[in-house]
């Protein structure tokens, strides 16, 4: 019997570019969605180290709220954990907080992936969720 991992939660300093910024100067929708991104790949390093690796997933939802305006020069952090896991899936929330402020919220559902048959594939079944942040 394989005991049950609890999945971590991650905090992620971004290095954001001035290229992230649109023509009104702030962040640009799209760069909330890299900046989300960077902190998921966190997550899922610091599960590969916690477990001794992870399963080959791809992403099939995103979806990101953008509570306020954030520029260049703001101290960016993502806050990133587990929030629902299923039998083939597992939904990464996140958050997005520039000078301890929060600016963004998303999640992305990713799929366990089968690369060889490529379909969808079982993801372990003693993975548990990460302690959400915010309790």
């Amino acid at each position: 019997m394989t005991l049950p991992t609890k999945l971590p939660t991650t905090r992620t300093k971004i290095q954001a570019r001035y290229s992230d910024t649109d023509a009104m100067g702030h962040f640009s929708s799209g760069s909330y969605v890299t900046f989300m991104e960077v902190g998921r790949l966190d997550f899922f390093e610091a599960v590969a180290e916690q477990t001794g690796g992870t399963p080959s997933t791809v992403v099939a939802n995103i979806t990101v709220d953008i509570l306020r305006e954030c520029r260049y020069g703001d101290a960016l952090e993502v806050v990133s954990w587990c929030s629902r896991i299923g039998n083939k899936s597992l939904t990464i929330s996140s958050e997005l907080y520039a000078n301890g402020q929060l600016v963004a919220k998303g999640s992305v559902t990713n799929v366990g992936f089968d690369m060889q048959t490529r379909t969808s594939a079982p993801l372990p079944g003693n993975w548990k969720l990460s302690q959400n942040p915010l309790e």
